[in-house]
């Protein structure tokens, strides 16, 4: 049951991140699409929120550490 608990407390937030990720990516191409000229500045934004949601999914594989070993 444990490592049901502990596979369940990363599963979720990991998932989480994967579908934030594929979003960005998505909302990034149609940006790009529409405005070709501000691709740099549409990439920069799109590596900052990624770097942010995979943040949130560390925070996430650390909070399962913690609750498998207290």
């Amino acid at each position: 049951m444990e490592n049901l608990d502990f596979g369940l407390t990363y599963a979720i937030p990991a998932a989480a991140a994967a579908l934030s990720i594929a979003a960005i990516g998505y909302a990034s191409m149609t940006a790009v699409g529409r405005n070709p000229e501000k691709v740099n500045d549409i990439r920069t934004v799109m590596i900052l929120a990624i770097a942010f949601v995979d943040a949130l999914a560390i925070i996430g594989l650390i909070a399962a550490i913690v609750a498998r070993f207290i």
